[in-house]
């Protein structure tokens, strides 16, 4: 949940800090065998310790850069709004993490390009998807692992 927006004459900075290498790995499963049925989606968002670790020690540093740093350091004068605090440790600034991470919806692996011989495969090295003629994938769900930067460069 966002805060509200300063009152007149304030103005809120804000800082994003991304994680890129997950650790964690959701799942797409069917939910039946009715073609128009939704899939179940588990994104499994910061199930890996390291990566709710990483990304809090990633919000620490940019913290301390934003209220100590030489561009900042005066200006900033503490959170938005005042009545919130800062985490003071790791342990705090995970259960901001847990509390406010978002993703920048970017999905991809869905559809996994591999080998004849992996039964995890979908599509071949030409995309086409297999068992299936005339059909081709050609997005970023067919990478068997995602980039760790925007995924519009392999795209």
């Amino acid at each position: 949940e966002l805060p509200p927006c300063p009152v007149k004459g304030e103005a809120a900075i804000v800082l994003i800090t991304f994680l890129c290498g997950s650790q964690s790995r959701g799942t797409v499963r069917l939910s039946s065998n009715n073609p128009p049925s939704k899939p179940i989606i588990d994104h499994a968002y910061l199930e890996n310790d390291l990566d709710v670790a990483v990304l809090a020690e990633g919000c620490r540093i940019d913290h301390e850069i934003m209220m100590k740093g030489r561009g900042t350091k005066d200006i900033i004068v503490g959170p938005w709004p005042r009545t919130r605090s800062d985490p003071k440790d790791l342990a705090g600034w995970k259960e901001h993490v847990r509390a406010f991470a978002n993703t920048c919806y970017h999905p991809g692996g869905t559809c996994k390009m591999a080998p004849d011989t992996d039964p995890m495969g979908v599509v071949d090295h030409r995309l086409r998807v297999r068992n299936i003629e005339g059909l081709r994938v050609a997005d970023v769900s067919i990478m068997p692992l995602i980039n760790n930067g925007h995924t519009q460069a392999p795209a």
